[in-house]
């Protein structure tokens, strides 16, 4: 049977793509967000909601007969640094929204996303495991942990089914959305229109990354599973391959582009500090029998290609 999916935080840098591989499935997708977008291309689908509202969440989701939800509400690492305290009112009451304005109604499923910004200097960077140590080190890791311990309890209380992954950094096409992996398709935008640009974290800093396929892939295989195997309560690592800014030059370099690469490190380089280095995703891997498609070299190629 298909499913009946009301994305909410559409027009994100994950909303977009999510709709297409869901509709490409032949599920029903009703795409939301906290305002419209410039254009009506999104091929489902779209009305104006605040994750706040949880009265108009419940509303909604009552009169769509919604059987899942993609909360992808959230303000990013970087960006959400300016303003911590409304980092938290927004993230944990979008979270909690949801979840309640789903509570016995046809939602049988939510997924909402993690970050490796749940994990520190003391997970172990090198290689970090799925449980390990962890003292996020910005606001919005300390809300995405928050909202993992929180989902953790709604899914061993059985009060509702609520799915999550540790995303690394997200390359695609779309426009950045204020994290600290933003360099990653800044440094490819730049290369595309033959422009310098000035990273903001050292070139030797490296972290994991992921095309946004493979996110998708991912996820879409995890909301697919059967609960019963699914081994654990709370979110799981996800990895694909890991860069610096200079070994993201030389790739991009490698492709046959001219990209001047100087380096001004800002806030944003001791959030990289705290972050892992290489993920260990062997449960995740091992539960969903999930492989990403994409390496670092053909996920700059796509990538490239379609900007």
């Amino acid at each position: 049977m298909n499913n009946r999916v009301l994305i909410i935080g559409a027009l994100g840098q994950l909303g977009g793509i999510f709709i297409n591989a869901l509709l490409k499935r032949g599920d029903f997708v009703l795409a939301s967000d906290i305002h419209a977008p410039n254009s009506n291309t999104l091929g489902c689908d779209f009305i104006i909601l605040d994750a706040l509202n949880e009265k108009k969440i419940n509303e909604i989701i009552l009169k769509h007969n919604i059987s899942q939800v993609y909360n992808f509400a959230a303000v990013l690492s970087a960006k959400g640094e300016t303003d911590p305290m409304k980092t938290w009112e927004i993230n944990m009451g979008a979270f909690l929204n949801v979840v309640k304005a789903s509570l016995g109604t046809s939602v049988n499923c939510i997924f909402w996303p993690s970050s490796i910004a749940v994990f520190s200097e003391q997970s172990g960077l090198d290689l970090v495991r799925n449980e390990v140590p962890m003292f996020p080190t910005t606001m919005y890791g300390v809300t995405k942990l928050a909202g993992e311990k929180a989902m953790s309890y709604f899914n061993t209380k059985g009060l509702i089914d609520i799915r999550s992954i540790r995303f690394p950094g997200i390359v695609s096409s779309s426009e950045p959305g204020g994290g600290t992996t933003d360099y990653v398709v800044e440094m490819l935008n730049a290369a595309k229109q033959n422009m310098n640009y000035i990273s903001p974290l050292s070139e030797d800093t490296v972290l994991p990354m992921m095309h946004v396929e493979d996110a998708v892939s991912a996820t879409l295989k995890l909301m697919d599973t059967e609960r019963e195997k699914i081994s654990i309560s709370g979110a799981y690592n996800l990895g694909s391959f890991e860069t610096s800014p200079k070994q993201w030059s030389e790739i991009i370099a490698s492709l046959g582009y001219e990209l001047k690469l100087e380096f001004n490190e800002d806030f944003r380089q001791s959030i990289a500090d705290s972050w892992p280095k290489k993920i260990d995703d062997t449960l995740f891997r091992k539960d969903i029998s999930w492989l990403p498609k994409f390496d670092a070299k053909s996920t700059a190629e796509d990538i490239l290609r379609l900007i």
